[in-house]
């Protein structure tokens, strides 16, 4: 109960600044500052996170890839649902329109390549938590196994 706590718990905090600061940029600057962002501070943000769940869980050195690698498809899988229950149902309803069934395949390329980004950024977080590791047991004195 306490990893899918975590695994919500990050994609929100994930999600929430993605969205303030996707749209901060979009309006008061423009769009390309906001795929600059999603493309330079996401990946630094997202990292930091999956960094921080890898910490907080304690997972082993062995079983961190497979973590890492099924918290990003769960945050893909609940970043498509939020986006379909919001943008095809509910701001629709809200706005007395159409379901929006072509959500989707309206959108720009870019986003699909912040999904790839996404892998990255669990490669650098699972390697910054290696690191710490590797440090800790430097510092208690084991042998650091690899």
């Amino acid at each position: 109960m306490k990893r899918i706590m975590w695994m919500v718990g990050t994609f929100a905090a994930m999600y929430l600044i993605a969205t303030i600061v996707g749209f901060a940029t979009y309006f008061l600057l423009s769009v390309r500052a906001m795929w600059i962002c999603v493309f330079t501070l996401m990946p630094i943000v997202s990292a930091g996170l999956i960094y921080a769940y890898l910490q907080r869980l304690k997972v082993s050195r062995d079983a961190t890839f497979r973590e890492a690698s099924i918290l990003v498809a769960v945050w893909i899988v609940l970043s498509f649902s939020l986006d379909a229950i919001t943008y095809i149902v509910v701001i629709p309803m809200t706005s007395h329109r159409a379901l929006n069934w072509t959500f989707f395949l309206d959108q720009s390329p870019w986003i699909w390549l912040s999904y790839a980004v996404l892998s990255l950024s669990a490669y650098a977080g699972r390697g910054a938590y290696l690191m710490r590791l590797d440090t800790k047991a430097v510092q208690s004195g084991r042998r650091v196994a690899r």
